[in-house]
């Protein structure tokens, strides 16, 4: 139990923690694949203990089959179980830093500022690639055709709860993403209707304008210095007007809203006419 807990060292049949917490400890952290307590046979003299924090495999120590370095136990210690350990030790280390990368750029979103609000969308696209990237180059549950080590692996990544870690991390970058893809809606749809506005008021000079060009005034005979001169002059003021309602396009939306709403009064439709001039609304 010392062992296979990692627990420092204690004296002889005591328990390193109460017996309430050591209850069923054999049914959760041992495999008895290969393990017999009459070890009768040399392929039942082996038992491996798996906490999370420590893998152990325990044999007699005189017995070749156990410690010979090239083909025995020790041996398959060293170039198989340790790398089942690596690889479930790899796959917590990895969830953990993205679930750190994600709290560092939440961190950084400052009074929603235009810089921290680029950085934190950048730094959450970037966490979504490399979990992506993760997720379908180095996230995989068989890691050897082998029933040993296929049990094994379940049982180590069991104890380090790193399924459970992996959903958990999995919901937290779709929550950033679909924060992101809405934000983006709503700010396409503001301009969408920022649009609207100016191509609804910028209508009435459309129509000025092609009321002028039904040659009422005969321009045909001017020169091209006073052709230019009156373009120039139907140009700036067009133009000023129209970024002066890009600048007031969102209370211009209110008061279109507010107009085409037929339960509203009179009244009130002029007091949003009037709202859209106010200065510090």
């Amino acid at each position: 139990m010392r062992l296979g807990l990692a627990a420092r060292p204690g004296p002889k049949g005591l328990a390193p923690f109460a017996a309430g917490f050591l209850e069923g400890f054999e049914a959760r952290h041992c495999y008895d694949r290969f393990w017999d307590g009459q070890r009768g046979h040399d392929q039942t003299a082996t038992r491996m203990i798996c906490s999370g924090r420590a893998f152990i495999m325990v044999g007699e120590a005189d017995n070749p089959h156990f410690t010979n370095a090239e083909t025995g136990i020790l041996s398959q210690f060293r170039h198989q179980y340790f790398l089942l350990g690596l690889i479930a030790h790899f796959h917590k280390a990895a969830l953990l830093i993205v679930r750190d990368r994600l709290a560092t750029a939440m961190s950084q979103l400052q009074n929603y500022s235009a810089t921290t609000v680029k950085r934190f969308k950048r730094e959450s696209r970037l966490c979504h690639v490399n979990f992506l990237r993760f997720t379908h180059r180095y996230w995989f549950q068989e890691v050897s055709n082998q029933r040993p080590a296929q049990d094994l692996f379940k049982l180590w990544t069991h104890h380090l709860g790193t399924e459970r870690l992996f959903v958990d991390v999995r919901e937290e970058v779709l929550d950033m993403i679909s924060y992101l893809d809405s934000d983006g809606l709503r700010k396409q749809a503001n301009t969408v209707v920022r649009l609207t506005v100016v191509t609804f008021f910028g209508l009435i000079g459309t129509l000025v304008t092609g009321f002028l060009g039904m040659n009422l005034i005969d321009l045909t005979q001017v020169s091209l210095v006073q052709k230019s001169l009156y373009f120039v002059a139907a140009l700036v003021p067009m133009t000023f007007f129209t970024f002066y309602i890009a600048a007031k396009s969102q209370r211009l939306a209110e008061f279109v809203d507010t107009m085409s709403d037929e339960r509203q009064p009179i009244r009130v439709k002029w007091r949003a006419f009037v709202h859209v001039w106010e200065r510090g609304r």
